[in-house]
Parts: C-alpha cells; structure tokens; sequence
C-alpha cells in the first residue's frame, strides 16, 4: 500500500510511521527535513521517504504532490493546535488550519483521505453528542476543524480524492506528546508535587484520551477498511470533563 501522510513529524504522525507495516511505501510529509531525516534513521524507517512541504505555499504544495504517483490512502494529521494563539489572533486559524487544507486538496488525487478532525467541533453542545450533531463550534480551531471537514467531504464529491473517513478525534498520550499538552503537563506537576493545575476555559468541555499506540492500531484499521465517506468519534469511550480529568 502507498500511503502519504501529512504531518508526519508530530506526535501522531511519528507514531504512526513506527506502527505501520514495512512493506508498505510511505511518504511523510514535515517542516523541518533534518530533525525528521534524524528520526527516520534512528528508528530505521527506511520504508519512509521524507517530504519537505509547507502547507501554506499552494504553489509549493502542488509541486510535491506532483512527485508522487497516485496514493492509495492519505493520513492528514497536520493541524496548528495552539488554541490559546489562535483565539488570541483567528487569522492565524485560517492559515494554518484552514488554507492549509484547501491548498492540499487541490492538488491532491489519489485514494481515500483520513482526515483528523476533532472533539472540538462539539465545543458550544450539551448533553451527549455524537457525529449527527448539529455543530456550532465556538472558538478557533474547533470552527476550523468542522470548515476542514466540509472541504474535504466537497473533495471527495469533486473526485480530487476516492472517498474521506473523518475522525474526530478526543485526545491522546505517549511518546513524543509536545510538553504543553495536558497529559504530559498533568504528569510534570504531579512529578514535581504542584499545588495548582491551570486548566483553559471552564473546565467543562470533554476529553476522552486514549494511548498513542491504540490510535495508531485504530488508524491502520481504517487505512486497511474498505469503508469510506463516514464522519465517527474516535476515542477510548471513557469521556469526563477537563475537571474531572486533572482530579
């Protein structure tokens, strides 16, 4: 299988590069070609070639996607998940969260897209929810994460790709987590016996994360199913608040 992932340097992406099979020819996609050309090498993902792109530039977007010959499958992973800098400036939302996507659609032709939405969208409902929930996100990201998620579904009636499985997405933990996610911070206070723990928002809103290597067992079953044209929750189905969470 030939598989583009987009975002593969992240925390996700680079877990999914250590889980997929080795048969399998994957291009990853990333910013910075040194540090992830070191990770590449230190894990032997020799199966895996190296993208250099920027999401922003459609014209250098198009250029690379041209490289490569029709992908079986597309993992887009890339996402700009600092909420705090993108409700304090929501341009930054549309570029890096929105433009970026619309700038890979549209040069992208190939199979099905995996497309990692997030919980987030269902940031403003109350009570249970589930993916035939009307949706009226409240703040940067979310907004742009449901905006992504019509664009891809509009790609797929278009034929740039196959079909789409949206995933929304509910959180995650392991290595290579950024520092200044919740779980890795949660545990650093602990660690250092804090006193206080600095939630953002009211606390209210749900998280549902699960291990890194379950999202990556649940993302190589996508990529084997043939289903496509689907939007579901992707979570370990224990949901609590941000509240309850860091309790």
């Amino acid at each position: 299988m030939k598989v583009l992932v987009v975002g593969a340097s992240g925390f996700i992406g680079r877990n999914l590069l250590l889980g997929v099979p080795r048969s399998w020819d994957v291009y990853g996609t990333c910013r910075n070609p040194v540090d992830f050309s070191r990770f590449l090498s230190a894990y032997g993902l020799d199966h895996v070639r190296p993208l250099q792109l920027d999401l922003r530039d459609a014209a250098t977007v198009e250029k690379a996607l041209a490289s490569i010959s029709r992908p079986d499958a597309c993992v887009f992973l890339a996402s700009d998940t600092a909420v705090r800098a993108l409700v304090s400036d929501p341009r930054l939302d549309v570029t890096n969260n929105i433009l970026t996507v619309a700038n890979f659609l549209k040069s992208y032709r190939g199979g099905k897209v995996l497309f990692m939405s997030s919980g987030a969208v269902y940031m403003g409902l109350e009570g249970l929810v589930s993916p035939t929930a009307r949706l009226r996100p409240t703040i940067p990201y979310a907004i742009s994460k449901y905006a992504s998620e019509l664009y891809v579904q509009f790609a797929a009636e278009r034929g740039w790709a196959e079909g789409y499985v949206i995933l929304r997405f509910f959180g995650a933990y392991g290595p290579f987590e950024p520092p200044r996610k919740i779980t890795t911070k949660l545990v650093q206070s602990a660690l250092a016996r804090a006193r206080e723990f600095t939630i953002f928002g009211d606390g209210r809103n749900l998280i549902d994360v699960m291990h890194i290597d379950d999202a990556v067992a649940g993302l190589l079953e996508v990529l084997r199913s043939d289903r496509m044209n689907l939007t579901v929750d992707f979570c370990a189905g224990n949901a609590s608040d941000l509240n309850e969470f860091t309790e």
